[in-house]
C-alpha cells in the first residue's frame, strides 16, 4: 500500500509539473505574440513615416506649377495681345532690370519653374540648353535680351547653380524674390506653363509664344525677321 500510494503522489507531482509547463509555455508563446504585435505596429508605423516624408519631400521639392496647362502649341502671333506688360526683375546677383528699358530690342522672356532643391522639369532643360545656344549666336549683336524668370517659393532652390551649370550669361532672376508673383500673373493671359518663351519685338509688342520645346535654329530664325522689321 506504501508503495501505491508512493506511486500515485509521484504520479500527481508529474501531472501538476507538466500542468505548470505547459501554462508556462502558454503564457510564453502569449507574450512572444504580444511582443510580435508591438514589432509590427511599431515596424508599420516606421514604414508608414518613411513612406509619408518620402512623399512630401518629393512632392515639396517638385517644381511648382506655372499659369495654365492648357498650352496653345500654334506659336503664332495671331489673337495675341498688343503691347508687352512691364516690369522690374531684380537678377540673382542683385542687378535690377526694367523690360522697358529695352524697348527697341527684340526681347526673348523664358519662364520656368524650379523645386526646393533645384530640380527642374525636362522641358526647362531643353529650353535652356537651346537660350544657351541662341545667345552664342545672337546676344553680342546687342539687339536682343534674354530674361530667365524663374518661380520658386523656397528659400534653397540653387538658382546659382543652375546659372553656372546652363552658362546662363543673360538676366535671370526670381520672380517670386519680392514675395510676389507678380510678372507671372501678368503674363498669365499669354497662356504661358512652364518652360513658355515669348518673344517680344522692337516695338514693345508680344509677337510670339512658344509653349513647347523649340529648336534654337528655329527661334534664331524669328529672332532675325524682327531685327529687320
Amino acid at each position: 500500500m506504501p508503495g501505491k500510494e508512493k506511486k500515485r503522489n509521484e504520479s500527481w507531482k508529474e501531472r501538476q509539473s507538466e500542468k505548470q509547463i505547459k501554462q508556462e509555455k502558454t503564457r510564453i508563446q502569449a507574450r512572444i505574440r504580444r511582443i510580435k504585435g508591438k514589432l509590427s505596429l511599431t515596424f508599420c508605423i516606421i514604414v508608414v513615416t518613411v513612406v509619408a516624408f518620402g512623399g512630401w519631400q518629393y512632392y515639396n521639392q517638385l517644381p511648382p506649377s506655372i499659369g495654365t496647362s492648357e498650352k496653345d502649341t500654334s506659336s503664332t502671333s495671331d489673337g495675341l495681345p498688343g503691347s508687352a506688360p512691364d516690369f522690374s526683375l531684380k537678377d540673382i546677383n542683385g542687378s535690377k532690370y526694367s523690360l522697358k528699358q529695352f524697348s527697341g530690342k527684340v526681347i526673348a522672356i523664358h519662364f520656368m519653374a524650379v523645386g526646393c532643391g533645384g530640380q527642374i522639369r525636362l522641358i526647362t532643360d531643353h529650353q535652356l540648353k537651346e537660350l544657351r545656344s541662341i545667345c552664342n549666336t545672337c546676344c553680342n549683336e546687342n539687339r536682343l535680351i534674354i530674361y530667365t524668370i524663374a518661380i520658386s517659393t523656397c528659400e534653397k532652390n540653387e538658382l546659382q547653380k543652375i546659372r553656372s551649370f546652363y552658362n546662363i550669361t543673360w538676366i535671370f532672376g526670381n520672380d517670386y524674390e519680392d514675395k510676389k508673383l507678380d510678372i507671372i500673373d501678368a503674363y498669365v493671359e499669354y497662356s504661358i506653363t512652364d518652360g513658355t518663351i515669348v518673344l517680344i519685338d522692337k516695338s514693345f509688342n508680344v509677337v510670339k509664344v512658344y509653349p513647347e520645346e523649340i529648336k534654337s535654329e528655329n527661334l534664331i530664325s524669328a529672332i532675325r525677321q524682327f531685327f529687320e522689321a
